[in-house]
């Protein structure tokens, strides 16, 4: 059976990220990617499930975006070209959605009847 993540739930995730950058992004560059790589590590660790890389593709995705959006809103000058911005991405490292769950055996994905 396959799992995905309710899109309330997906939606709620981006909402509350998006909220943290806003009241983040005065922070030193340092501190905000340092708390962000923990923010996805722990999402990715939760939702990386079977069947459901579609959505975890998605919110990082989403979460780029918002990311540049927000850290180039640190001043009147911009901070990031598109350029820079995916550079500076790749150089800080962030973690990427990857499934850590292993499939079950053969032997229990097969349904056992039940004793009568």
């Amino acid at each position: 059976m396959k799992r995905r993540t309710n899109a309330k739930k997906f939606r709620s995730k981006l909402a509350e990220l998006k909220e943290w950058l806003k009241k983040a992004r005065s922070l030193p560059l340092r501190d905000i990617v340092a708390t962000l790589k923990r923010k996805l590590q722990g999402h990715f660790n939760y939702y990386c499930v079977i069947g459901n890389s579609e959505r975890t593709s998605a919110y990082s995705y989403e979460v780029v975006q918002l990311v540049y959006k927000w850290l180039n809103r640190r001043s009147q000058r911009k901070s990031f070209t598109a350029e820079s911005f995916k550079a500076a991405w790749e150089r800080w490292q962030m973690p990427q959605p990857r499934v850590n769950e292993k499939p079950l055996p053969k032997s229990a994905r097969q349904i056992q009847p039940c004793p009568a």
